[in-house]
This record gives structure tokens, C-alpha cells and sequence, in this order.
């Protein structure tokens, strides 16, 4: 059984003499180390031998006989001329146009007078005399004005007025000079009648690729073998066979993993699996040397026996999910303590919350001297 050791190292005003207790050289105020047993490591590790590599085979193309139809000459067409056939017709054709002749009829007039206007007519206000024994002192009371109208000035003048007009009148003759004409005309226009002549065609025998010619991979397993590797001599080192690294002090108690489960599994969903990356992979992938405890926990609500069962089967996952993340199986340990050591009084029969039954379901994580 391998034994860990813790230890504290604070620095008060005074300074004592701490190399002949072996402890760490220059420790700083406040800090805590891990002390780990320098001893031989060893390892059991997966050597490839021999790779895998692909092998591949050519499989030969594959043929089958058909028959096919070919056409060994083309169809074509014969052409017949058939000549048109013509008919007499008889056309009267006007060899003379008719012209035409016109009467003639004169303009008739007369002769009379018409009146013209040679000076027009106007009206305006004229005075008179003014009214006798008109004896007002008002000015323009005793006047008199008359509106007169003045007719216009006119004269007579001779001119003629037409009283029929001139007109003409055209006269054709009844016809002109006809003659009558004899011509053919197509009754039955000529043609070409087509005569279709047929294709001939012959059968053959011929081979046609049913499948092409292929190559196929067969892979060819790895040949694994199991090596021990010396990972750490303890003889290689002047010590007293242990070592001293500073540790984080917190990471020396159990820290919370804040990973849930679904009930009664012990599946790791992503978002447990983002969880533990950034909570513990993160921290084993910087710091090579420490080693980690896994714990997980159940709650009362179900028997002892599945419960212990269910809690290792839990921090086991994790330890799986980080050696799937490169981290070795040998910097790892985990437990399972079911409802073995709950954090308040839920235990069995007890009536409790569901907030206080899932304090008691958790895994934990702590850091370990490696």
C-alpha cells in the first residue's frame, strides 16, 4: 500500500533551520507540498509491432455474351414523278378600253343692284337750347341733351349673281372591243410519290464488360505487444527517496465535481464531460506529476447495495473519460462510497427534500502524491 504525505509549510517572523528535517528548500509563506516516494515506476504499455495497413487485391473484369440487332443497310425512299394533268378553259378578254365623253352646260347669270355700307351709323348726346323760364341757380339744372341716333350711309352698285351653276356631264359607251382566248390550266398538278424501301439488318454476337476490373482493400490489423517500460528509477537519484512539489492547498481536500447524472445512470452527459475538462483534465495535463482520487456518492433512496454499486460505476466513468483523454490509467484512482457517508441526516426512512438528498449525491476529486 503506497502512503501519502501532506504537508503545510508556514513561515512566521522567525526562521528556523529546516534542511537538516528535510523538508523543502525555500518554501514560501503559506504554501503547501506534497511529498512523493521516489520509486521505481513501471509501466505497461501497448507497443505496435507491426501497423495496419490497408492490402489490396485486383479482382479481373467480368464479361457476358449479348446479342444485339445492327442494321446493316439504311432504309431510303424511291421517287416517282407523276405528271399533271391539264384542262382547255376560255377566257374574253378586252383587247379595247371604252373611253369616255362629257357634256358641257354653261354658268347662267343676271344682272341686279346690291346695297353696300360706305359710311356707318353712330348715335351720341347732343345739347339743346335751354328750357325757357328755367330760373334755378344750380348750374346745369336749366340744360337740355338729346340721345340721337344717326343711320348709316349706304349706295348701290350694279353686279351679277350667278343663278345655275356650270356642270358637265360623262357618258361611256355601253362596252369596249372583246376577243376570246383559249388556254390550259392544271387540273391535276404533278407530283412525286415517295416509295419507302425498308432497312435491312443482321444479329451478332458480342461481349459486353458486366463488371470492370476493380481493386479491393482488405484491412490487415495491427500486431500489438505488451512492453514493460521503466518510467521513474529510484536508484538514479541522490535523495532520500522522496521529492517535494508545491501543490495548490485546496486541491489537497475534496473539491465539488459539479457533474449530474440521469437517474440511476451513470452516463456522462457533454455538458459533465465539459465539466471534468476544464476541472481536471486541465490541471493532470499541466501538472504531470500528481495523481488524482475520483470519489462519487449516492443518496438513501435506494438499496445499500445498488447504491455502492452505482457510485463506483460513476467515478469509474470519469477515470474512463480521462484515459480516453490521454491521461494514464496509473495517475488515477477512484472510489465508490454509495450512501456510506452522507452530508447530513437523509439517511434511510428519513423524509427529506429533493435539494437535500442531492446534497448528498456528488463526486469529488483530490489530488494525490504520485
Amino acid at each position: 500500500m503506497r502512503f501519502s504525505y501532506v504537508f503545510v509549510v508556514c513561515v512566521f517572523l522567525f526562521n528556523a533551520p529546516l534542511s537538516a528535517q528535510n523538508y523543502p528548500p525555500n518554501p514560501e509563506p503559506g504554501a503547501c507540498y506534497i511529498k512523493c516516494p521516489i520509486e521505481e515506476v513501471k509501466e505497461v504499455e501497448s507497443v505496435v509491432t507491426t501497423p495496419a495497413y490497408m492490402q489490396y487485391k485486383v479482382v479481373p473484369a467480368v464479361y457476358k455474351t449479348v446479342e444485339e440487332r445492327i442494321m446493316v443497310k439504311e432504309a431510303s425512299k424511291r421517287l416517282e414523278y407523276v405528271p399533271a394533268v391539264y384542262r382547255d378553259v376560255y377566257d374574253t378578254l378586252l383587247v379595247e378600253e371604252p373611253y369616255s365623253t362629257y357634256t358641257l352646260n354653261q354658268v347662267v347669270t343676271i344682272d341686279t343692284f346690291e346695297t353696300f355700307v360706305i359710311e356707318p351709323g353712330y348715335s351720341r348726346f347732343e345739347t339743346r337750347p335751354a328750357i325757357d323760364g328755367c330760373n334755378s341757380p344750380v348750374p346745369g339744372d336749366c340744360d337740355v341733351i338729346c340721345y340721337v341716333v344717326y343711320p348709316p350711309v349706304t349706295k348701290q352698285i350694279p353686279v351679277k349673281k350667278i343663278v345655275k351653276q356650270p356642270t358637265y356631264m360623262q357618258q361611256r359607251p355601253d362596252n369596249g372591243r372583246y376577243r376570246v382566248v383559249k388556254r390550259q390550266v392544271v387540273q391535276t398538278p404533278a407530283t412525286v410519290r415517295e416509295i419507302e424501301i425498308p432497312a435491312e439488318y443482321a444479329t451478332i454476337q458480342k461481349r459486353v464488360l458486366a463488371q470492370d476490373t476493380r481493386v479491393d482493400s482488405i484491412r490487415v490489423e495491427p500486431v500489438v505487444r505488451e512492453e514493460v517500460f521503466l518510467v521513474q528509477d529510484r536508484s538514479n537519484n541522490n535523495s532520500d527517496g522522496y521529492e517535494w512539489r508545491k501543490i495548490e492547498c485546496s486541491l489537497l481536500d475534496f473539491n465539488l465535481l459539479p457533474i449530474y447524472y440521469a437517474l440511476n445512470s451513470d452516463v456522462l452527459s457533454a455538458k459533465a464531460k465539459a465539466v471534468i475538462d476544464e476541472k481536471v483534465l486541465k490541471l493532470m495535463l499541466k501538472r504531470t506529476e500528481i495523481r488524482v482520487e475520483i470519489n462519487s456518492h449516492t443518496d438513501s433512496r435506494s438499496s445499500d447495495d445498488f447504491n455502492l454499486d452505482l457510485s463506483k460505476r460513476r467515478a469509474k466513468g470519469v477515470v474512463d473519460y480521462l484515459v480516453s483523454r490521454g491521461i494514464k490509467r496509473s495517475r488515477l484512482e477512484y472510489h465508490g462510497y454509495g450512501e456510506t457517508q452522507l452530508v447530513n441526516h437523509c439517511g434511510n426512512g428519513v423524509n427529506c427534500t429533493d435539494a437535500q438528498h442531492a446534497q448528498n449525491r456528488r463526486t469529488e476529486f483530490r489530488v494525490l502524491p504520485r
